[in-house]
């Protein structure tokens, strides 16, 4: 699997379907199989199925996804037993089993099949053709409520509008942009900070694995036996995180009165030996990091301490 081949896929569905108006899915839509959809408005342009089947299949083809936890235009239900439901453009599931007992819900409307699809949906996909003229709305009105329909630990979001890619997560209860770089106050990022300008590329897309191990990634981090899959990621030269770690550091270097050569030398240092440490670690990863801080040292009072 390489994140490059999703733009290849996604190219080769151009090359393929391009020319015709008609695609079968390969997924549920919806209780259909197999099913055949019109791809093409009424003076032969793409429409937002076009663009739908374009990102599913690139998903699939690219070996990002299996198709078996992919699911098209999923409904679950919403407010009292009258609302009409909630319907998802698309939804990733953690389990292949998703589809009967999708199925089964909506034949006998048992509630425990209902609490089994929330708690083990952990992608949201929104689908527009609007050339993102409004994707502040479109998030904060859809995207972002159909993630709350995830009752996983980590749900991922994908706004995909005519080939422009957004995508969000939802960690620790908030919804903020997956690159963290985008968010511009950090945790604390309302919608207006989350760079809704900016698109994300393509390679920034998490594979199927990846967001398992964010599902999955434990309360309690055991900081000796990580390598660095287990790394949060942190890009762009801009990112709030890592200004905010440059000054808190500035600041405990100043209380201790060394914000001078002495001080400058054992932070270059710093950076060094964690540069070091995930290079070595990219070139073997049965190695394990080695240089971390454990909780016991975060906690400290002052830098004297001997902890």
């Amino acid at each position: 699997m390489c994140k490059t081949n999703f733009i290849v896929q996604k190219e080769q569905f151009n090359k393929e379907y391009f020319a015709k108006n008609k695609f079968k899915s390969f997924i549920p839509v919806g209780m259909d199989l197999n099913k055949e959809y019109s791809i093409k408005n009424i003076k032969g342009e793409p429409n937002e199925e076009f663009y739908k089947w374009q990102f599913f299949y690139a998903l699939v083809n690219s070996g990002l996804y299996s198709k078996d936890y992919l699911g098209c235009e999923v409904s679950l239900p919403k407010g009292n037993k009258n609302s009409a439901p909630i319907k998802l453009d698309g939804a990733i599931f953690d389990d292949k089993n998703w589809f009967e007992i999708y199925k089964r819900f909506w034949d006998e409307k048992k509630q425990d099949d209902l609490d089994w699809l929330r708690k083990h949906l952990i992608g949201v996909i929104e689908f527009k053709k609007e050339d993102s003229k409004d994707i502040e709305t479109v998030f904060n009105q859809q995207l972002k409520a159909y993630m709350k329909e995830s009752e996983a630990d980590f749900c991922i979001g994908f706004l995909y509008d005519t080939e422009r890619l957004y995508i969000f997560q939802k960690k620790n209860g908030k919804i903020l942009r997956y690159d963290e770089s985008y968010n511009q106050k950090g945790e604390k990022s309302t919608t207006k900070d989350l760079s809704l300008h900016l698109t994300d590329p393509y390679l920034n897309i998490p594979s199927f694995e990846e967001i398992l191990n964010q599902v999955n990634r434990p309360s309690e981090i055991d900081r000796t036996n990580r390598n660095i899959d287990d790394l949060g990621k942190i890009s762009g030269v801009h990112s709030t995180q890592l200004n905010d770690a440059m000054s808190n550091i500035l600041r405990a270097m100043d209380k201790v009165s060394m914000v001078n050569q002495k001080g400058y030398e054992l932070l270059i240092q710093i950076l060094a030996l964690k540069i070091f440490d995930e290079k070595r670690n990219e070139k073997n990863s049965r190695e394990k990091l080695k240089f971390y801080i454990t909780n016991e040292e975060a906690n400290y009072s002052n830098l004297n301490d001997k902890k």
